[in-house]
């Protein structure tokens, strides 16, 4: 297990990465409010790391993003950092298929979840 993980935020000019100490994380809970969804990381203390992302909970299996963090704390044995990934929010979407072979057209990209803000709120 890594020793910290890591969101990348695209919205947070002053703080567009944030290193979470994993062993200060006691669990990990999702608000959802909107069309902004927060993701709150309880730690062992009085304080909690709330990390926002842009897609709503109806957008995505409620569990998806609280997944990612717990295999982001999971992974990297023996590392230091550990990144969070983002969960798919809409999948690809091939062409129609009509027999052929080779390569296949994708129509619309897949896109992800972003994470937009992280605060720390004592």
């Amino acid at each position: 297990m890594a020793r910290f993980i890591k969101f990348n935020c695209t919205a947070a000019a002053n703080q567009p990465e944030v290193l979470i100490a994993i062993d200060q994380i006691a669990a990990v809970t999702t608000n959802g409010a909107g069309t902004a969804t927060t993701i709150q990381l309880n730690t062992s203390g009085t304080a909690n790391w709330v990390i926002t992302h842009t897609v709503a909970l109806a957008g995505v299996p409620e569990n998806s993003v609280v997944e990612a963090i717990y295999k982001a704390m999971q992974s990297n044995p023996g590392g230091y950092v550990s990144t969070v990934g983002s969960p798919v929010f809409t999948a690809q979407v091939p062409a129609a298929q009509s027999g052929q072979q080779g390569r296949i057209v994708v129509t619309a990209p897949a896109t992800f979840v972003t994470y937009t803000q992280n605060a720390w709120t004592p």
